[in-house]
């Protein structure tokens, strides 16, 4: 990969498309992979500061500081719940209607306290296909909207999977023999959640900004498939 897709950047900061699967900082599951930071770096010719993280199979809108004030200042936002509206679009095994939160403390890693654990999700089309399993002689699918108020490891993937509306393409949390059906009959591969939406006060502007990802076109192809409106899937 040699360039990253920037939706916005000025002297203090940048917003990114990150592509999936490719780490945002180095790690010892990179196998020496380039991280999006090594990538960035070299491409703005400066340093980065990450102010969140996105898993390596997610894709989407990402905040970063050009510099250390600027990446305090967007540390400090982030950690205030509000400070920073981030919204991802994902496709969930069965039918969710209407809205909901889902307030349940996650932990961090194993022996660490749980943490207050909070992410906002509302129902934006449902589809059902022809496609039977063991149990059920049909797929149902939820395009859904979700906002999160904390940022926990994996929080999305781990809050709608203790639902069991886990999203589709999840390995790990999700349901193998229900991922195998929908990418044998989508064709469309990994993991189906996407950072859609940011929207923050800049730290030193004041000005608040919203900025939107450019579309996945997995999200296109499924929208197309199911009858939803495009409109949804590219807001």
């Amino acid at each position: 990969m040699n360039s990253i897709s920037v939706i916005y950047q000025d002297n203090f900061l940048i917003v990114l498309d990150k592509p999936r699967d490719i780490h945002v900082h180095p790690t010892k599951l990179s196998r020496g992979e380039l991280s999006l930071k090594d990538i960035l770096q070299r491409q703005c010719r400066c340093e980065i500061h990450p102010a969140h993280r996105l898993d390596r199979p997610v894709g989407g809108i990402l905040l970063a500081a050009k510099n250390t004030e600027t990446a305090r200042l967007l540390g400090q936002m982030m950690r205030t719940h509000g400070g920073v509206d981030k919204r991802y679009l994902c496709i969930v095994r069965g039918w969710m209607s209407g809205s909901g939160r889902i307030d349940r403390p996650l932990r961090q890693a194993s022996g660490k306290p749980e943490k207050e654990s909070v992410t906002l999700w509302r129902s934006l089309a449902q589809a059902e296909a022809p496609w039977p399993d063991e149990q059920f002689p049909s797929s149902r699918y939820t395009l859904l909207e979700c906002t999160l108020i904390t940022g926990r490891h994996h929080q999305i993937r781990r809050h709608l999977a203790f639902e069991s509306h886990p999203i589709l393409g999840d390995i790990a949390r999700g349901d193998n023999t229900r991922n195998r059906i929908w990418k044998a009959h989508t064709r469309l591969e990994g993991l189906m959640l996407r950072a859609q939406r940011l929207s923050f006060i800049h730290p030193h502007s004041g000005e608040r900004l919203s900025l939107t990802a450019p579309p996945d076109p997995r999200f296109i192809s499924a929208a197309d498939m199911f009858g939803w409106e495009r409109e949804l899937v590219v807001q």
